[in-house]
This record gives structure tokens, C-alpha cells and sequence, in this order.
């Protein structure tokens, strides 16, 4: 029962920070699948209720690739969509074209992947999750491409975001 309170409240904050310009990059609301050990963070000393919204931040990501929903961009920092897509603010344009590069399997993979887990960050209030933590419900995705060797996440403003 207790996890469902936050979990909830989590799934709202979207909506009540979202202004909905046109053409803007909204979040998109957390979905898990039932039985998602992303909540279930012991391997490290950082309690888990903390590092929720940042590991949320990149499960919507990484599903947002699987299902190739543009909407996933929406967590990228600029500095992130340069390295990756050439430019900030490319991400919705280049996301299809990546992610066709990426093995049919590794697209299977990403619809099921959890995040379990994270690091803190080399700066104060960043998480890192590395590749290898990513729990897969089959076989894992190859890194490579638009799936880093870890991602790491920074609070911008109200939003956790990916920024390497």
C-alpha cells in the first residue's frame, strides 16, 4: 500500500506541471508494468524513494525508444541531444532514424526493461545507472547507440533529465 501512494502521485506530476504549448515536448505519464521491480532499489545505500523520479525519468526514456515514442525526447538535456542526435532539440526528428539502426531484438528488449537501480552521480544530486544494472524481463539490448554505456540524470527545474 505504501507504494502506491507515491507511485500515484508521481503519474500526476506531469499533468500539473505541463502548460501544453504546440509542438512542446511533454512527459508522458509513468506506466509500469505489473510486477516492474524499479521501486525495488537495495543493492546501494541511496534510499530508493529519493532516486524514484530520476530512475522513472529513464524507464520512460528507454520505453519511450521501444515503442518509438517521440514523447521520450522530452527527457534528454540539450547537452545530451547534442552528443547523440548532432544538435539540442533534434531528438524528435532524428529518434526514428536511430532507432531503426537498433537490432529488432534490442527494440523487443527495451519494452521490457526496468531500472532497478542507481549511483550517485560524479556531481552533488546526479544519479548514474549503468547499462549492466538495467534489469531485462528476456534477453538484454546491446548497448551502442541511443543505449549509453550508463546514463547519467540531473534535476532540471520540476523534471529529472538525462544529461550523459
Amino acid at each position: 500500500m505504501r507504494v502506491r501512494l507515491p507511485l500515484a502521485a508521481l503519474m500526476l506530476l506531469p499533468l500539473l506541471g505541463a502548460c501544453g504549448g504546440k509542438g512542446e515536448v511533454t512527459m508522458p505519464p509513468l506506466t509500469p508494468e505489473p510486477g516492474d521491480s524499479q521501486l525495488a532499489d537495495t543493492s546501494t545505500t541511496l534510499n530508493p524513494k529519493e532516486t524514484l523520479p530520476a530512475r522513472a525519468a529513464l524507464y520512460k526514456y528507454l520505453r519511450g525508444i521501444g515503442a518509438g515514442n517521440a514523447k521520450a525526447c522530452a527527457y534528454l538535456a540539450p547537452e545530451y541531444e547534442q552528443r547523440v542526435f548532432g544538435a539540442p532539440g533534434r531528438c524528435r526528428e532524428k529518434l526514428g532514424p536511430a532507432r531503426a539502426k537498433l537490432r529488432p531484438q534490442d527494440v523487443a528488449a527495451l519494452r521490457g526493461v526496468t531500472v532497478p537501480t542507481c549511483e550517485e552521480g560524479p556531481d552533488e544530486g546526479n544519479y548514474v545507472v549503468r547499462f549492466a544494472d538495467l534489469k531485462w524481463k528476456g534477453e538484454p539490448a546491446r548497448p551502442g547507440g541511443l543505449l549509453a554505456a550508463s546514463f547519467t540524470l540531473r534535476k532540471t527545474g520540476d523534471y529529472w533529465q538525462i544529461v550523459g
